[in-house]
């Protein structure tokens, strides 16, 4: 699991949360003074919590329901219907793989899906497959970073169902298009 880096050099920073919830379940979205630096869904909240501490183990964590509520809102009404770029100002920390990943990964529209090999080729690094599917599962920006849209060569297929969470928002995301269709 990818941590923030070490605090050494600098004061421990304030991250900001708050709760609510989205059509998939439990949604916490974590602010830092830049913008987003996490959106999670999970069945429950206090989860939700314990995987933000263990993913900023120096921060002092806030609860702020009240500052955090407009953004929570409209991280839940984006995750209700996904069809454009998510338009919020994210705080994205990650290792420069990681960040040439995400910002491919954010290029693939609401309907369609990659898989990590294409991924690779279009950073740039063909041969850093498995590099892509790492950074892939260790995003923090749930719909935001749309890494549930990349999917192993084979699809989508029984063998490839490892990650439940994965392919059950890959299809929420397929019923959302068929009723757009109608």
């Amino acid at each position: 699991m990818f941590q923030d880096g070490p605090l050494t050099r600098r004061a421990p920073e304030t991250i900001r949360y708050g709760t609510g919830r989205c059509a998939l379940g439990a949604l916490l979205v974590a602010t830092s003074e830049r913008g987003i630096v996490s959106i999670m869904v999970r069945d429950t909240p206090a989860r939700a919590v314990r995987d933000l501490s263990a993913r900023f183990p120096r921060a002092n964590l806030m609860r702020d329901e009240k500052g955090n509520r407009a953004t929570v809102a409209k991280v839940a009404r984006y995750i209700a219907a996904p069809f454009r770029p998510f338009a919020l100002p994210l705080d994205i920390r990650g290792t420069d793989l990681q960040q040439r990943v995400w910002s491919e990964v954010r290029k693939i529209p609401f309907g369609e899906t990659s898989t990590y090999s294409r991924i690779a080729e279009a950073i740039g690094a063909p041969k850093a497959i498995r590099a892509v599917a790492g950074s892939c599962s260790r995003s923090w920006f749930a719909f935001a970073i749309p890494c549930h849209r990349v999917l192993h060569k084979g699809g989508a297929t029984a063998q490839n169902r490892r990650d439940g969470r994965q392919y059950g928002w890959v299809d929420y995301e397929a019923k959302l298009a068929a009723k757009r269709r109608r």
